[in-house]
């Protein structure tokens, strides 16, 4: 069966040949698996990359640590609390990081980009909150030590974008968190086997909405949301939420 590859495929394709240091090499395959589409021609493409891409993440971690083994997932607390920023692929999780701490996590305009978490503190009123970016959220493929640092997390930042089904990227994050037994406080009650459940402080944060045009378009979202979920818009306002839901939860 023919795979029918987009042009953006040869040229990260290229990219990633031309690829000196591991950690290249690594981005630029998960830009390759985010240009390939989604049909039985390329079922076997893919998964060929992603053991490429899982091999390289091994060899990363192999030579961070020349004693005792420490993931790159287990991020060490800092300030008043820590806030694990999640959702699906380019949704700007990266870049709302670098602009509210001082992190410089790799920021580009296309997904999976980032393929370790990046920690950052961001002062809001006289504390520091911890930030930390994360790999984005898929079906495809997740390292199951994501999930034990979101377990972890004082509290989750849920990114969906505004202009991309922001309802449908709230709910199959949801979906992928409650697979793996986790899930947003305020749903808890829903879960009938709550044996291995993890429940967690979760406020969903609505990117790419800082054009005033589309103030009608969040309307429209926040109508349509379920009332469990608590959302902000983007920008300054994520601070004071941030800072109050800590407070209940942390300090």
């Amino acid at each position: 069966m023919p795979t029918n590859l987009p042009p953006e495929y040869f040229e990260a394709e290229k990219r990633y040949r031309a690829a000196q240091s591991i950690t290249e090499k690594a981005a630029c395959l998960e830009e390759l698996i985010s240009t390939i589409p989604k049909h039985k021609g390329t079922d076997k493409l893919r998964a060929d990359l992603r053991r490429r891409l899982s091999k390289l993440k091994s060899a990363t971690q192999g030579t961070k640590s020349t004693g005792k083994h420490v993931s790159a997932f287990h991020i060490d607390k800092e300030g008043a609390g820590q806030v694990v920023v999640i959702g699906p692929p380019n949704v700007g999780k990266s870049s709302l990081v670098d602009v509210l701490t001082s992190a410089t996590p790799q920021v580009a305009n296309f997904p999976h980009t980032t393929w370790q978490p990046t920690p950052g503190m961001m002062p809001v009123e006289n504390v520091q909150i911890q930030l930390v970016d994360t790999p984005p959220l898929t079906p495809d493929f997740v390292e199951p030590e994501l999930y034990n640092l979101i377990r972890h997390a004082d509290l989750v930042l849920l990114v969906v974008d505004l202009q991309a089904d922001p309802l449908q990227q709230l709910e199959d994050t949801r979906e992928l968190l409650l697979e793996h037994w986790i899930i947003p406080c305020q749903f808890q009650d829903q879960v009938a086997d709550q044996h291995h459940l993890t429940a967690i402080p979760c406020l969903g944060l609505v990117n790419k909405a800082d054009d005033e045009q589309l103030d009608e378009d969040f309307e429209i979202f926040c109508e349509l949301l379920e009332e469990n979920w608590h959302t902000v818009h983007e920008g300054v306002e994520v601070l004071l939420p941030l800072g109050n839901i800590l407070q209940r939860h942390v300090v």
